[in-house]
């Protein structure tokens, strides 16, 4: 059996009611870390344009039950992990609101103390393109099931603030306080996506995860002489509930290893990088998407 050396260690995961942080939160748990986990709830009528009855009714992946699932609380998730002996405390929070950062880091270091191991997994996709509206009701792009804007000043800046500057205050802010108590030890893991070089028809999304990939870069430059790793994972596509069937099916056929994957997946790779296996590892970028990206 290999030893992460994450036992006691403290770790903050964004992100966590459902999909990839929910999965991140439990296996970081397991394997005996102190999960701190954050979260916003996202209803379905103003995130999503559908009906939160018609969401509630929902029970096949696609629009209306992905957006049901962003509706949820963290409850059932820390349940979980405490029903397998874990420790895990949720705190609802909006990152696109600067003033709540340095709360959370308050927040977890009160139940658990300071943060070992940062996850940023929260993520704002409000998908925008170039093209014009008239032509898009031409041509329809992307899921005809998911709204597509034009890009705007909007849409720009609900992308950013939550996967590009949010993330570059967390790391400042566990930076700051790791090196302020003299800690020696720390990892920092951020989830970009593997369309982040040119993500089409989800314009802002993917250009808000490449500007996260070059704060990963330089922190991981700036922090390494104070024992901190910075490494991204960079996900193909996940079915966390958004994919419908004959979507998944056609994705499956383009994946060298014939899937999507699955938050476990994800999961698995961010312990890797939380672990002391990857001690000498940072500023890196894996590729975790069944060789959709090489």
């Amino acid at each position: 059996m290999i030893d992460t050396g994450l036992k006691d260690k403290t770790a903050l995961v964004t992100g966590a009611n459902h999909g990839m942080g929910a999965a991140t939160a439990m296996a970081m748990a397991k394997e005996g870390a102190r999960v701190f986990i954050t979260y916003l709830r996202l209803l379905s009528d103003e995130y999503g344009g559908v009906d939160r009855e018609e969401a509630a009714r929902a029970t096949k992946p696609g629009r209306e039950y992905y957006y049901n699932i962003l509706m949820k609380s963290a409850d059932d998730i820390v349940q979980t992990i405490k029903d397998f002996g874990g420790e895990c405390f949720a705190l609802e929070s909006d990152l696109a609101n600067p003033d709540n950062i340095p709360i959370l880091f308050d927040e977890a270091e009160e139940k658990y103390g300071p943060v070992d191991v940062l996850v940023n997994n929260a993520a704002a996709d409000k998908i925008d393109t170039f093209i014009s509206t008239k032509e898009l009701k031409k041509s329809p792009l992307f899921i005809d099931a998911y709204p597509i804007e034009t890009i705007s000043a909007k849409s720009h800046d609900e992308n950013f603030a939550v996967n590009s500057r949010a993330v570059a205050l967390m790391m400042k802010e566990f930076a700051s306080r790791h090196i302020a108590r003299k800690a020696e030890w720390g990892r920092i893991i951020n989830i970009s996506t593997d369309g982040a070089y040119a993500h089409p028809s989800n314009v802002s999304y993917g250009a808000s995860k490449l500007a996260m990939e070059s704060y990963t870069r330089a922190a991981a430059h700036e922090l390494g002489p104070y024992g901190i790793t910075v490494n991204v994972i960079s996900p193909g596509a996940v079915q966390t509930g958004w994919m419908p069937s004959d979507l998944k099916t056609e994705l499956e056929k383009s994946y060298p290893l014939r899937r999507v994957g699955e938050p476990e997946d994800i999961a698995n790779a961010v312990v890797f990088f939380a672990s002391k296996q990857a001690d000498w590892i940072t500023g890196q970028v894996l590729q975790v998407g069944g060789g959709n990206r090489m």
